[in-house]
């Protein structure tokens, strides 16, 4: 397309343009003239398609939609918890003893002094150096090994 057309299509496509320079273009250049032609039917293509027009899907639609839902989901392992009021109770205790043991491991930690700032700081050990004669580096390590847990 030429550059004088292209500057122009906007304007052209919607019937706004400079007529007597486009227009002599287009019937003196049948490949300028094939393009704009071609995307005239695009946006009357496009025009058709508005958002203002709505359509609506055929009769039992709806009911079509929800009855495919509902088969594939009958075909799903996780049917038998969603769908089962024996699986929403399973579901609902594994929950409840998940909860009661994770509680009950942080009151223990709690109690221990595990979770605790205080603790932190008490864990802070220093090595007994190793010398000495035989004895005393095996107690050494010996201590060592026993403040390490």
């Amino acid at each position: 397309m030429h550059g004088s057309i292209r500057n122009e299509l906007e304007n052209l496509l919607e019937g706004r343009a400079n007529a007597s320079e486009v227009k002599q273009h287009l019937q003196a250049c049948g490949a300028c003239a094939a393009e704009v032609d071609a995307m005239r039917d695009q946006v009357h293509l496009f025009r058709s398609l508005r958002a203002g027009e709505e359509m609506e899907p055929s009769g039992g639609f709806y009911a079509r939609v929800l009855q495919r839902i509902e088969e594939r989901a009958k075909d799903s392992i996780w049917a038998v918890f969603v769908y089962s009021p024996y699986g929403k109770r399973l579901a609902f205790a594994s929950l409840s003893l998940a909860v009661l043991l994770c509680s009950y491991v942080v009151a223990e930690e709690k109690l221990d002094g595990h979770l605790t700032a205080e603790s932190a700081v008490r864990q802070v050990h220093y090595d007994v150096p190793v010398e000495g004669d035989q004895a005393q580096q095996r107690d050494a390590v010996l201590q060592n090994f026993a403040v390490h847990k």
